[in-house]
């Protein structure tokens, strides 16, 4: 089992983080590597959805389940995908009105050696874009 976690502060409100992180739809729009999204299910606390990735040409689609509690936490739980099992979550903190902190956390094995590998060798870099990512995206929505 791998774990990572990071930690990050980012200058704007809570809502307006939550609000990005959460809506799945738009992820293709800005998330490198995210080709498309889909929402498998909507209910009243949790989005099931499947997210096909393009890592250097090598295609991968994950499904979780994400049981969302607004503007403090969001629960990701493995459906489907090239990990034996994964857990992430992201935990909301505001610091003032107009300041958050953001607590990422995963757990996930992978059994397949090559994925593994990738995985092992490329998460700080994907995960580092991944986060300079919505950080655009939310300086992005606020300005606008």
């Amino acid at each position: 089992m791998e774990y990572f976690e990071k930690i990050i502060n980012i200058e704007e409100p809570v809502e307006n983080i939550y609000s990005i992180i959460v809506n799945i739809n738009h992820y293709p729009d800005f998330l490198p590597y995210c080709d498309s999204t889909t929402i498998l299910s909507t209910t009243k606390d949790a989005i099931t959805a499947k997210i096909d990735f393009n890592f250097y040409s090598y295609k991968v689609s994950i499904t979780t389940e994400n049981k969302n509690i607004q503007n403090e936490r969001i629960e990701m739980t493995l459906m489907d995908g090239p990990f034996d099992s994964f857990n992430a979550i992201w935990v909301f903190s505001k610091n003032s009105p107009h300041s958050t902190s953001i607590k990422y956390s995963m757990d996930y094995a992978v059994s397949n050696p090559i994925i593994a590998m990738l995985i092992r060798k490329n998460r700080n870099v994907f995960i580092d874009n991944f986060i300079a990512a919505f950080k655009k995206q939310i300086k992005k929505k606020a300005a606008s």
